[in-house]
């Protein structure tokens, strides 16, 4: 049976409408999500079994999260009820030259007040094929990191498959830190979703040029990363806007072979939560053994879908998908 355990911190997102900024009196709009709860519901909605590990309030707030979950058809039978907080995130959505901008209020969460002794392992890992982490789990503090290492120690012992994607918040976590916490928990993984924050070696200590690296650059850093952490595979996403203002979306991966994906491009009505439908869409092929090529291109369709819809993930099924992927003219002229 194929099961997949996600560990993460719940987030409620608040964005107010209309592209307006956060003040008094302004309209807005409140989406549940996180990283990994984003990556449970689209999964689910695809056919894949899942199960989040996490801490939620036992309060009413922490019920309505709860709920939501429960509606996803998500396993939450190994949540912790304790604390008094989920974290919030309020988001302003840029429009032309404005950027977007993020503000987080997520400190002293109910995740970080889990402690080593509650974790009931044989629970946990019960029925566990695939174990699914992110950077942004790592930086939310040392205590979620303690809990983090015990559990994939657990999962390396019991043979589980991990994956990690290494999305980065600066405003969570330094470049510098993260360069060195990424580092030690990618040393667990045999599937990475992005290809820095990490070290190749002690003096590695700069972010990976992006923007004007080449596809040859792009190969190089991957290739250095899988030999030094041992990676079954490693991907990389390549997002721009057109001179038209369309979303452009293409992946990389390199397994046994190097792989490009089909690009793709959409208007974009929303794109929060694209990263983590890639991701969802790559652990989805990778879960059914399709080839690298499969997996990018239907994670790579999978993200440009979601940028066209609202809300924080994408409850879309894997035809949906594949017919977007048949049918590319569609979003591309």
């Amino acid at each position: 049976m194929t099961k997949l355990l996600l560990f993460g911190e719940p987030l409620i997102r608040i964005s107010p409408l209309d592209a307006t900024s956060i003040g008094d009196h302004v309209a807005s709009s409140t989406y549940f999500g996180g990283s990994e709860v984003n990556i449970a519901c689209n999964l689910q909605a695809l056919g894949v079994s899942t199960k989040v590990f996490t801490g939620l309030p036992a309060n009413e707030i922490g019920d309505r999260f709860l709920t939501f979950l429960k509606q996803h058809q998500i396993d939450t039978s190994s949540i912790c009820r304790l604390g008094d907080r989920i974290g919030l995130y309020y988001l302003e959505n840029g429009f032309g030259c404005r950027q977007s901008e993020v503000f987080y209020d997520r400190k002293h969460t109910s995740i970080s007040q889990i402690l080593p002794d509650m974790l009931d392992m044989d629970s946990i890992f019960q029925e566990i094929s695939h174990f699914h982490f992110s950077g942004i789990t790592v930086a939310v503090g040392p205590e979620v990191r303690r809990l983090l290492l015990l559990l994939l120690k657990e999962a390396k012992r019991r043979g589980i498959v991990i994956s990690m994607d290494l999305n980065l918040r600066t405003k969570m976590i330094s470049v510098l830190e993260a360069k060195y916490e990424f580092s030690k928990f990618a040393r667990f993984a045999d599937y990475c979703f992005g290809i820095d924050p990490l070290m190749i070696d002690e003096q590695n200590l700069q972010m990976f040029p992006r923007e004007t690296a080449n596809l040859d650059d792009v190969e190089k850093r991957m290739r250095q990363l899988k030999e030094s952490y041992d990676f079954k595979a490693i991907f990389h996403t390549l997002r721009s806007s057109d001179e038209q203002d369309k979303n452009v979306y293409q992946a990389y991966a390199l397994g046994e072979s190097f792989e490009e994906s089909v690009q793709l491009k959409t208007a974009v009505y929303q794109r929060v939560g694209s990263g983590d439908a890639f991701i969802s869409g790559a652990l989805y092929q990778l879960l059914h053994h399709s080839s690298l090529k499969t997996t990018i291109d239907f994670a790579v369709a999978s993200a440009t879908l979601k940028c066209t819809l609202p809300g924080d993930h994408l409850s879309t099924s894997a035809a949906s998908i594949e017919k977007l992927l048949a049918n590319t003219q569609d979003i591309i002229r």
